[in-house]
């Protein structure tokens, strides 16, 4: 969903933008949330430790990891960026393996290797179409795309070891929200554009909504979801499971954008749901 709802937005404004406009949306929204479920508006009460791992996650995955992917979509396209980032399972496995000691069983191995067959064959499916705006520089783009799907492989890592011992999923969403949102900003005034950012949707209240939609259904849901699930299973695991989004936007796609569905995007996602299968056994 919100990557239908940032789709849409898009045809308005840049990424960065909606971005930028997003996160104090989605941090607004997560204080309440946090006022409501765990009696206070804010985690004051986090450890530093938790600080920093949670706040490195934010800024690798809301900043860092977005202008490396921006930059890649310009340079080479989404087809080729999103195939390059449907790696990230089998890098954020490895770097679980590495730095958390997450040693996967054969069988979750071999699941992880189906469904990222899947994925592959529902991305190279789709038309690489390009827009007026994207220039082929091929090394440029390769190169941020890989940068880009280390950086959020590296954030679920950090995830991971903040949410450790039981830490509440919300506190650590609005910890990680905090540290990406003042990053971004701080990225936004050095590049001159606070007053452009800040009334760009003066006029245009149907994109705003559209931004309120990601902001929600993004990080304040997805993002909750995903630390809980990282609570539960490994590095590994949930990586993979929330890369299945490609296979995921065919059905939504298909009803809001009117896109077509292939057969072997149809075979691809049968592939993906076996290996999904092979995980949980």
């Amino acid at each position: 969903m919100t990557s239908l709802f940032y789709t849409l937005a898009g045809r308005k404004v840049n990424a960065v933008i909606s971005l930028a406009t997003s996160l104090p949306i989605s941090a607004g929204v997560m204080v309440l949330v946090h006022q409501v479920a765990l009696g206070r508006p804010f985690p004051l009460d986090a450890s530093l430790e938790r600080w920093v791992y949670l706040g490195a996650s934010g800024i690798l995955a809301f900043v860092i990891s977005s202008y490396f992917m921006l930059t890649a979509y310009q340079d080479i396209g989404p087809r080729l960026t999103m195939l390059i980032a449907s790696f990230a399972p089998v890098l954020g496995a490895l770097l679980a393996w590495v730095f958390l000691g997450q040693a996967l069983p054969t069988h979750a191995v071999l699941g992880i290797t189906v469904v990222m067959v899947g994925i592959v064959s529902v991305v190279a499916d789709r038309s690489p179409q390009q827009s007026l705006g994207v220039s082929v520089n091929m090394r440029r783009g390769v190169l941020f795309a890989c940068l880009g799907t280390l950086a959020q492989s590296s954030a679920f890592v950090f995830s991971s070891l903040g949410v450790a011992d039981g830490f509440p999923p919300f506190s650590a969403t609005l910890i990680r929200l905090t540290a990406g949102m003042v990053t971004l900003w701080v990225v936004v005034a050095l590049q001159g554009n606070i007053r452009l950012t800040l009334t760009i949707f003066q006029d245009d209240r149907r994109t705003l909504l559209l931004i309120v939609g990601a902001a929600v259904s993004g990080a304040v849901i997805a993002g909750s979801l995903l630390l809980l699930a990282l609570q539960n299973v490994t590095v590994g695991v949930a990586t993979t499971l929330s890369h299945t989004t490609a296979i995921m936007l065919i059905p939504m796609s298909y009803i809001v954008l009117g896109e077509t569905i292939t057969i072997r995007a149809v075979v691809g996602t049968l592939i993906a749901i076996v290996g999904i299968g092979i995980l949980f056994i």
